[in-house]
């Protein structure tokens, strides 16, 4: 997969790196900021954009569970140990 990396070193290059990469159909795929980055700093890092066939499959979901089921078979269960 072909990546393509966007330096910036403040919120307003960031922006327009953006816009640039957009315009051109790219996804961004993550922004990494500067490790010596703090809060209250001006923005420092790395953007890593995508074209948009070659981002990443999703991880697979897990299957949807049935919680009403599930309370309801807890709440047999209690029902069959308060009777004991």
């Amino acid at each position: 997969m072909a990546e393509y990396k966007y330096s910036y070193r403040n919120r307003i290059e960031r922006q327009i790196k953006i816009a640039e990469a957009e315009a051109k159909g790219l996804t961004m795929l993550h922004d990494d900021f500067n490790p010596d980055w703090k809060s209250g700093d001006k923005l420092q890092g790395v953007m890593t954009f995508v074209t948009q066939d070659e981002l990443p499959e999703p991880p697979p979901t897990e299957p949807s569970r049935d919680l009403a089921a599930e309370l309801d078979a807890l709440k047999k269960r209690i029902t069959e140990i308060e009777e004991k």
